[in-house]
């Protein structure tokens, strides 16, 4: 198993790269050296700190330190490799774009790597599963957007019906009220029949109408007899407008007097065939002519 920069290749053929990764950077310290004996570049020296330090964190799965490890490394030294593991760490801990933008930046750093048969089938299987994740976020985001719409619309709903119990119940509540207040107001007084125009009331009679006289009380003469039928007193009622005329004070007064007048003519008839006739009546009647005659 072989190494480049941090990432870990499964193939013994990368072995050789990472030798020669190491081995340009001795060269590269080799010459610093010679040039300058006494003062060795520094950023050569903390480059490959930074990447030894980022291979152990690889090694552990600390990606996220791995990842800051290289990434130094390469401000320090740019070399290819380091791209290269930098895209590994990404690929790790499930940064996709970041993977891709990586191992294409390493593509194109070093064209005629050893690895590049194994980039080309990263980048494929990365650009897959990013159209894939691109896909499933689409529908996830389609899907919230539906569930957000049902929500809002059931909230309308929930709102109006809301709204429309609250006003049944105002409504209902009002008319509670109003029929509470017409039980409790007094009843209205009846209103009288219609009556015909001009109609005037007429007031009832207030005292006895005096009927009429009975004939012994007319002629205080005929009291005594006993051989006559005297006729019988009565007292009409009192006449009204809507009363016959056989029920009319007038009328019956009439009546009596009418009779009063027959009976006393009768009387009177009487008394004068007894005092002028042939025969007498009674026992004291000859008594009574022979007086006269004289």
């Amino acid at each position: 198993m072989a190494r480049v920069g941090c990432a870990v290749i499964v193939s013994d053929a990368m072995f050789p790269l990472r030798v020669a990764v190491l081995v340009t950077l001795g060269l590269a310290l080799g010459l610093a050296s010679g040039a300058k004996a006494a003062s060795p570049d520094p950023d050569k020296v903390l480059a490959k700190q930074h990447f030894e330090s980022g291979s152990r964190h690889f090694d552990l799965a600390e990606y996220d330190q791995a990842l800051a490890e290289f990434k130094e490394a390469y401000r320090l030294v740019p070399e290819a490799t380091f791209l290269y593991n930098i895209a590994q760490c990404h690929r790790k801990l499930g940064n996709i774009d970041e993977a891709l933008i990586f191992y294409k930046n390493y593509r194109r750093r070093a064209p005629d790597a050893a690895n590049r048969d194994e980039i080309e089938r990263r980048i494929s299987e990365l650009e897959a599963e990013q159209q894939a994740r691109q896909a499933r976020k689409a529908e996830e985001e389609r899907e919230a957007k539906g569930a957000a719409e049902a929500k809002a619309a059931a909230e309308v709903r929930a709102a109006a019906e809301l709204k429309a119990a609250a006003e049944a119940k105002a409504a209902a509540e009002a008319k509670a009220a109003a029929d509470a207040r017409a039980a409790a107001a007094p009843a209205p007084p009846a209103e009288a029949p219609a009556q015909p125009p001009g109609w005037v009331p007429v007031a009832p009679p207030t005292g006895t109408v005096a009927g009429p006289a009975s004939p012994a009380a007319a002629n205080p003469a005929l009291a005594n007899r006993t051989d006559l039928v005297q006729p019988a007193s009565s007292t009409p009622p009192a006449a009204t407008d809507e009363t016959s005329i056989a029920q009319r004070w007038w009328f019956w007064t009439a009546i009596g007097v009418g009779l009063a007048a027959v009976v006393t003519g009768v009387t009177f008839g009487v008394r004068e065939m007894r005092s002028g006739g042939n025969g007498p009546f009674c026992s004291d009647c000859a008594t009574t002519s022979g007086v006269n005659a004289k």
